[in-house]
């Protein structure tokens, strides 16, 4: 029996977005493509608010992660406990560099999933300013239900758009 591979995680750093789809020559309006996106229940959507050092979910992200939703902040203790203990530090500092640094990211990392095993998510986030001035990171939370596509994401971050 061969030994056990070590999950593949990947973490990343970027510093340039990926070109928006052209979308104008299918039809779509903006509202029906999110209309299209929300009726995948692997995906949700988060902002944290830089200032307050508060974030908050979509009910998809929540039933990610096992939680309750709510519309208020989420409990960031609670969730945090929810991700992979070896996977934890290297998300915090990268959504601290990407804050810091006005940036972007993308990761996969391992949650709990009830079962004493792990499932993969791929979030992304981008930094913004708000109307009011308020300093942002938001983004989307995807989990990730086909191995092949997980090796793939981790191998080559572009296969995640």
């Amino acid at each position: 029996m061969s030994p056990k591979k070590a999950p593949l995680v990947r973490f990343e750093f970027s510093e340039t977005a990926n070109t928006v789809q052209e979308l104008d020559h299918i039809g779509l309006s903006d509202a029906e493509i999110i209309e299209l996106a929300n009726y995948r229940n692997t995906l949700g959507y988060w902002r944290a608010d830089l200032a307050t050092g508060h974030v908050f979910w979509s009910k998809n992200v929540f039933r990610l992660y096992g939680m309750e939703y709510t519309k208020g902040p989420v409990n960031l203790t609670i969730a945090n406990e929810m991700v992979h203990p070896e996977d934890l530090g290297f998300i915090l500092e990268l959504v601290e560099r990407a804050a810091s640094e006005k940036s972007g990211f993308h990761f996969v990392l391992r949650l709990k999933d009830g079962q004493n095993d792990f499932k993969y998510i791929l979030s992304c986030g981008r930094y913004r300013v708000a109307g009011d001035g308020r300093e942002e990171l938001y983004g989307m939370t995807e989990e990730i239900l086909d191995r092949a596509r997980l090796i793939n994401i981790v191998s080559d971050p572009s296969l995640a758009d």
